[in-house]
Formats: C-alpha cells, structure tokens, sequence
C-alpha cells in the first residue's frame, strides 16, 4: 500500500516528502530532492546579538557580565584547606584530655589493632580515663591491651609529664607492670623507650638484659646491648649470645650433639670472659680495645608500630653504632676461641676428633684455657662421684630414743657403783666406829621405819637400786624398734648422791695421778675431757711460720705476696716439692676449710694479680716454681 500524502510541514520547496505505509502497517518515508538547488548561492549568515558582543570588546554589555566582589574574603588557605592526619587529630584530642578524669566505672573490653580514643565507645572512654588515673597514681588495674597503648601513644608525644625522665620513668613503670601478661609489651617498648631516650637526648642505661635477643629487635639495640656486656667486667655473654658471634654453627657438631651439650654451654661464655681479663691484664686491652671495630652511621625510623605525628620529632633520626657482631677480626678470634675449648673438652672427656680452625689462638692463650678446662672438669667430675655415693639417713626419732636408753642405763650403772663405793667404805672402817654408827643408827631405827619413808638405810638403798637392774635394758639399748623398756623410778636424792660420789672419785683419780707425776718429775695434762683442741695459727707449718720474701720479683708477684694470706702460704709450701694430698687435708682442716677451697683462693688471686692460674691440680704449675724460691719456713 502506497500512501503519497505530501508533506506539509516541509518548508524547503525543491524537496519532496512522500510517505509509504505497508500492509503490515510500517510506514516509509520517501525525499525527492530537486535538481533546481544547483548553482545556488548560499545567503551569508547574520551574526546574533552575543556575537557581536564578544566581537566588539568595547561594547557596554560585556561589563555587566563581570561579578566584582564587595569585599576581599577572610580566609586562611594554609589552615583552612590543610591536610590532617589521623595521627595529628589524635595528638590534638589527647591534649585537650590530658588532665581528664571519670569517676570510678566498670571495665570494658576494648580491642583495636590501631587505638585511639575515636574507637571508644562512652563506656569505653569513661574506664579508661578513669583507669589512667589510677595508673598515674601507681595502682595498676588489669585492663585490655589496647588501652595500654593509648596511654603509651599520650607518652611518646608529651602528655601526662612535664619532664622528659617523668615520661621516661611512668612508660617504663607501666611495662614492667603489665609485661608478665601481656609478653608483646617487650617488642614495642624496648625500641620505644630506646627512641624516647634519642629525642629527648636522655642518658639512661639499659636497664633490660637479653638472654637472647628478638629477631624483631632493631640492629641499633642489639649493638648496643653486645657493647654494654663487652664492656663489663668479667664479660658477660650466654650461649644463646655467643652464638650470634660464631662463622660456624657450632650446635650442629657431633659433640654437641653426643655429649658435650651441657660443657659447651657452660664453660665457652666463661673461656671468653678469662681470656679477656687474660689480656686486660697483661696488655692492658680487652678483646674491643683489642680490635677496634669501625664506628658507621645507620638511619633509624622513630616510633616504629605506633600511632605517632611526625611532625612532632621527625621521621627518622641519624645514629653512629659500633658494629661488633659484624666485625669480621672479633668474629674470627672468638670463633677460634670457641673450637680450641670443644677441641680440649673432647679431649677431657675421651671423645675421639678434632676440629681445625683453632691454630690462630696464642700459645699461653691455649695453656690458660687448658688449665682451667682440666681443672674445672677434674672438680665437676669428682662432684658427680660424690653424688653417685648412696645418700645416709638419719632416723633422728630412733635417734632421740637411744639417747634416752643411754641416759637410763647411765643412770642406773651409776647408782649401783655409788652403793658398792659405800658398801666397801662401810667393811673398811675400824670396828670402833662401825660399834658407834650402830648405836646410833639403833636409836633412830624406829624413826626411819615410823617416818615418811624417806630416810632408809645404806644397804637397803643399796639392795634396792641393785633390784632396778634387769637384763631386759640391755636388749632396749639394742634393739631399736623394740618397746621402751619402762624402769622403776629412782628417787631424786639417790641420783643426786651418785653424783656427788662420782665426782668425789674422779678428784681422788685426779691427786693420785698429779702426786705421781710430780714424783716423776714430768708435768701432767690436764684431764682428757677438760682438754680442748688445740689448732695452730694459720700460715705456720711443723717447723714454724712460713714466709716469703718476693722483693726481687715483678710488681705483679709482690702484689700476689701481698694479698695472700698466711694459711695460703702454708698450702704453696706443703706443695713446693710436689703433690701433697694428706699435708694438704690437714693445713684445711686446722684453718677450718676444704683444699679445693684453699686452691680456689689462691688461684683467684693469682689470675686478678699475674694473670695465671698458679696451681694446676694439686701442684704448682712448672713455669712458677722458681718464683716460689723464696717461699721458706723459719
């Protein structure tokens, strides 16, 4: 279907508009341009008004479009339109809070891997003000971790104290309260604290000692911790540290693997320590005065982890560290030391193999150690013997019981000697007075067998205390776990006058024996239980008192002499002409000491005077004999 409507809404006359509409019902549109537009000039184009406005500048109009303020705005673009940092917009709250304080609340838990006082809810934010309080006050509630590091971020940027050692002393105080509970505290504030001391240019000592250090622990840290225990004296290094120390891994060896775990542990620290006060002594330079390690300049970033405003300290600070774990000559040296003590306490204990690398250590470095090694092994090795010996247990309730049997056979022996010592005087005396003491004992007979019964006759006395003995005691005496036999009670004046015979006796055994002596014309000792030990003053031997006179030795050697006493001397010349175990024994016994302890001593002296150890075992070592030439007994 074709519909041919012209269209009348076309308002260019050479076209021609024709529209088609299908039997479907779609319609098409049909243009016929005309030939006629040929040729045809185009009409120029006129310009519109705002044309002609932005081609005549001079035109009135184009002043109304300029807006000239009234006034010059106020404002203030460095501060207005700034930047603010979530550690600044703390900075600033905390400020303002700084002497904030609630009333006494609950606790509530508050965790936030970065905290800061935006993350608290209300009751949140009134436990910790009141919690800081008690802080501050030195009562330390148990809180969340998290509130602990709000209060350390205040420190770090001066709120809570005026005095850089007041934050110093209530951060340090605040760890060490809350560190056993919450272990993480030690990696962050070490390196904290270090950094609080950098910016406020404190001198403050490390105060925390490793027994091995962090791998989180920054370079700076541990340099400084290896100087400070270098520098004491003797040297303080442990295992864990001395390993960090070592061009080999020491842990991985067959003897430490084996048997030698313990001994390396224990005496490679201490072989150190003597080998630097070895060469304090003779050279007068410890092992860092010895190799000088270069001092070098590292960057350190302030406040690592923290929520911390750069703008308060800056972001990094320049530091100069003695680098002595890096020191490739210090490394070596100790590295040797380390192989020649393994090399000898294999050697000490049997075990077969060597290791090389320990031929860069001194002659008389090499024999110190051995000596000391064999010398401490030798005592280590005689305490395991001892304590391998059975244990001896003393039952002291069994104990308490003979010594009560003892006392009761004492006491009845000693009243039936006292009624036979009477019974003999009784025959031995003449018939005269035996005649008399009977009239008189007639006559007060029957007072003595009318009275109370306290008044009896000698040898009813006698015969009764006789009837005490009984066969049975000596079986109690024995025999510990039996029944304690139950003796019949002796009366207090019976005992009272054993007594007083026994000692009428022992003073008649006494004159007798004095009246003897003196017709020998010897002296005699007093009684064996009067006599007390006698024990010689120290420092005199047999012959008398030893001395020794080192005016023509080193100053080092008088100054040995000096500090060595008596008892000492006396050891040095019991082991002059070689080992001397039993004068040894008992010069200690007379000066109430052992012999290692004496040995001890004199060796201790010897290494903080010589610089040696003078004794090597039980003997003095051969290259000091001659210097105890002197060393006489007058």
């Amino acid at each position: 279907m074709k519909n041919d409507k012209p269209n009348n809404d076309n308002h260019i006359d050479s076209i021609r508009h024709t529209t088609h509409v299908t039997d479907q019902g779609i319609r098409f549109a049909e243009f016929e341009l005309a030939g006629d537009e040929q040729d045809i000039p185009l009409p120029d184009k006129r310009p519109d008004r705002q044309e002609q406005e932005i081609v005549n500048p001079n035109a009135q109009a184009k002043n109304s479009l300029i807006v000239k303020p009234q006034q010059p705005l106020d404002m203030n673009w460095g501060e207005d339109f700034r930047y603010v940092t979530k550690e600044q917009q703390f900075v600033q709250k905390a400020r303002e809070l700084a002497w904030h304080v609630e009333d006494e609340a609950p606790f509530v838990a508050f965790k936030s891997y970065w905290p800061t006082y935006d993350q608290m809810a209300s009751d949140q934010f009134k436990w910790y003000f009141y919690w800081r309080e008690e802080v501050r006050s030195g009562r330390y509630p148990d809180t969340d971790l998290s509130y602990l590091f709000v209060y350390f971020y205040e420190l770090i940027h001066g709120v809570g104290w005026s005095d850089p050692l007041q934050g110093y002393a209530l951060m340090e105080q605040a760890w060490t309260a809350y560190r056993k509970r919450y272990a993480k505290l030690d990696t962050y504030l070490r390196e904290w604290l270090y950094d609080f001391m950098i910016v406020h240019g404190l001198d403050m000592p490390i105060r925390e000692t490793y027994q091995r250090f962090p791998r989180v622990l920054s370079v700076e840290l541990k340099e400084k911790e290896w100087k400070r225990r270098f520098s004491l004296q003797p040297v303080e290094l442990s295992w864990e540290l001395l390993l960090d120390l070592l061009d080999y891994d020491v842990e991985k060896s067959r003897f430490y693997q084996e048997k030698g775990r313990k001994d390396l542990e224990r005496y490679a620290p201490k072989v150190i320590a003597l080998v630097d006060s070895y060469w304090a002594k003779m050279k007068g330079q410890r092992l860092i005065d010895r190799f000088q390690p270069r001092p070098r300049q590292v960057k350190r970033h302030l406040f690592r982890s923290a929520v911390y405003d750069h703008g308060l300290y800056g972001r990094t600070v320049v530091l100069t560290v003695v680098s002595l774990s890096e020191h490739a000559p210090l490394r070596s040296y100790i590295t040797g030391l380390v192989r020649l003590t393994e090399n000898k306490l294999r050697e000490l204990r049997g075990f077969k193999g060597r290791l090389r690398g320990a031929e860069a250590v001194e002659p008389e470095v090499e024999e110190i150690i051995t000596r000391y090694l064999k010398k401490e092994i030798q005592e280590q090795m005689e305490a395991e013997r001892k304590q391998s010996l059975p244990e001896v247990q003393i039952d002291t309730g069994k104990l308490r019981r003979l010594q009560r049997e003892s006392d009761q056979v004492r006491d009845m022996l000693l009243t039936e000697e006292a009624g036979q010592l009477e019974v003999e005087a009784e025959n031995s005396r003449p018939a005269a007075e035996i005649v008399t003491d009977a009239g008189a004992f007639s006559g007060g007979a029957e007072h003595a067998v009318t009275g109370s019964g306290s008044v009896v006759s000698s040898k009813g006395r006698s015969s009764q205390k006789s009837a005490v003995k009984n066969p049975e005691v000596f079986q109690a005496v024995m025999d510990f776990d039996a029944v304690i036999y139950e003796e019949m009670p002796v009366p207090e004046t019976d005992r009272n006058e054993a007594k007083e015979q026994e000692a009428l006796l022992e003073t008649e055994k006494e004159e007798k024996a004095i009246a003897a002596a003196e017709d020998e014309g010897t002296a005699l000792a007093a009684p064996e239980k009067s006599k007390e030990p006698s024990v010689p003053a120290a420092g005199k031997s047999s012959e008398g008192a030893v001395v020794w006179n080192t005016d023509g030795l080193d100053e080092e050697w008088q100054e040995l002499g000096e500090r060595l006493k008596l008892i000492h001397l006396e050891v040095l010349h019991a082991l002059k002409s070689g080992p001397n175990r039993t004068q040894l024994q008992r010069i200690a016994e007379q000066a109430g000491s052992m012999p290692a302890l004496l040995l001890d001593e004199i060796n201790e002296a010897a290494m903080d005077t010589v610089g040696d150890l003078l004794i090597d075992g039980e003997s003095i070592a051969d290259d000091y004999i001659d210097m105890l030439e002197t060393l006489k007994s007058v």
